[in-house]
């Protein structure tokens, strides 16, 4: 049996003890065996760093040192990467039970040099509040919509090799940005069709407390790839076959698509 491909996993952090711990055990407690676990702080005063030295032992590296913010924190962790597969998870987000052998197994799989998964969403206690499905996506709707999302998206270190670190100029909207890179290099994330993963949402979330950011930052990934003017409403007109989405969103909703017990 072949041994199992080095998985780098890498966590952003900033004050956010109340998530933190929760994540790091949905990340260690997979029992992965060949797993490189970094977890890049920045200068946290919540008790983030009595959390990292707690779990000291089972990381690769961490760190809690000013940064220049979250992209650059991520771009700390890849630029240590040493796994064949990579993968960031938000210090407030959780990988599911079983999934970096569920990724290992779809990178198994010749020409597949990135990958997606279906995530829910969780409030802050964790409970779940929201499914996000999409059927296998194509470069056209990729260039449309954003329609990925952290930390359901895994790559190897050799397509990040080809298209570089993130985009330390983006706040927000670096990840989006990236997996349109990867479509203009070829690289269309390949579907592994189960929950892997949880994004949670809360009221200190950047996301939701940078919106004018996010506007911005959207605006300018899309209009480098369709010029200036692009609005949500002309995207979505480009996009092909859109019912195949609402169909599986549908299915979804009926509970026809749902994740494992206790995700």
């Amino acid at each position: 049996m072949a041994a199992l491909p080095r998985i780098t996993v890498v966590t952003p952090s900033f004050r956010h003890a109340a998530y933190l711990e929760t994540t790091l055990r949905s990340v260690l407690d997979q029992g992965y065996p060949n797993l490189e676990y970094f977890v890049v702080d920045g200068g946290s005063d919540d008790g983030t760093v009595d959390i990292l030295r707690k779990y000291d032992g089972q990381l690769a590296w961490w760190c809690s040192e000013k940064d220049r913010g979250q992209t650059h924190a991520i771009n700390k962790g890849l630029a240590r990467a040493t796994g064949e597969i990579i993968v960031w998870v938000n210090s407030d987000d959780l990988l599911l039970p079983g999934s970096l052998q569920q990724i290992a197994r779809a990178f198994a799989r010749p020409g597949v040099d990135a990958a997606c998964s279906w995530v829910t969403v969780v409030d802050p206690q964790g409970k779940r509040v929201g499914l996000r499905t999409y059927p296998q996506p194509t470069a056209a709707v990729l260039r449309c919509r954003s329609l990925l999302a952290c930390p359901g998206v895994f790559w190897r270190k050799s397509l990040m090799d080809r298209i570089g670190l993130l985009d330390e100029s983006l706040q927000v909207c670096m990840d989006l940005d990236y997996w349109m890179r990867m479509v203009e290099h070829g690289v269309v994330p390949k579907l592994i069709p189960r929950f892997l993963a949880s994004f949670r949402v809360h009221p200190e979330q950047k996301t939701q407390n940078l919106l004018p950011a996010w506007e911005r930052e959207w605006r300018g990934v899309f209009e480098r790839v369709h010029g200036p003017g692009v609005t949500e409403k002309s995207l979505k007109r480009q996009v092909p076959r859109l019912w195949r989405y609402a169909l599986l969103k549908r299915a979804t909703r009926l509970g026809l698509v749902r994740p494992p017990k206790g995700a």
